[in-house]
């Protein structure tokens, strides 16, 4: 199956403290790291950045933002351009519950007419990240980025998306846990330790 596996690692990390939230530790390991153990099946894995200079040291294909600061829509659109594979399974640096058989889980769901895999809660609300998008979306998302809409959740709205409901699922929404400030991290070590 044409499909790679992209994390994005170019948030700004403003609410961590400027603390770069991809280098952050769970169960003994970055969360980048964990990720990434999660991803052992995907043939290439490539690391949306902002700057390349932050992320020399891991060795995987590291996508450059084409339009910095517009959030993940901007990571997503920069590697839809560059990569070979059709479809790309996207998620954050910041989710490092993400679970191999979650993703797997994913892909039996991709089919010709579908731009885009994601999931919601019951009630309703959508997860843009860890879903997966195909390149048919290069050309909607240019258009939004030149009406300067970046909310992935928009794009979501008017492309043929397959939105599954996770309760309706083997999995917990803990899984998709981002982990976004200081406050989310100390809970996050509270149980892991």
């Amino acid at each position: 199956m044409e499909i790679g596996a992209l994390v994005l690692a170019g948030g700004k990390s403003r609410r961590m403290n400027g603390k770069n939230k991809a280098f952050l530790k769970y169960e003994n390991k970055s969360f980048i790291e964990s990720i990434i153990n999660q991803l052992a099946g995907f043939q290439n894995i490539y690391i949306s950045v902002d700057n390349k200079e932050k992320y020399r040291k891991l060795n995987f294909t590291l996508i450059e933002d084409m339009y910095k600061d517009i959030g993940p829509m901007g990571g997503i659109y920069s590697a839809l351009k560059v990569i070979k594979e059709k479809y790309v399974f996207v998620t954050a640096c910041d989710m490092p519950k993400i679970k191999k058989e979650f993703i797997e889980y994913l892909c039996e769901f991709i089919a010709e007419d579908v731009e885009c895999i994601i999931t919601q809660d019951e009630e309703g609300r959508i997860n843009p990240l860890a879903g997966i998008y195909s390149k048919q979306l290069i050309k909607k998302i240019e258009n939004m980025i030149e009406e300067k809409d970046y909310k992935l959740v928009n794009l979501i709205k008017i492309v043929n998306s397959k939105i599954i409901t996770l309760s309706q699922t083997d999995f917990s929404e803990s899984i998709l846990d981002n982990i976004n400030d200081i406050n989310d991290y100390n809970k996050l070590k509270s149980v892991d330790s």
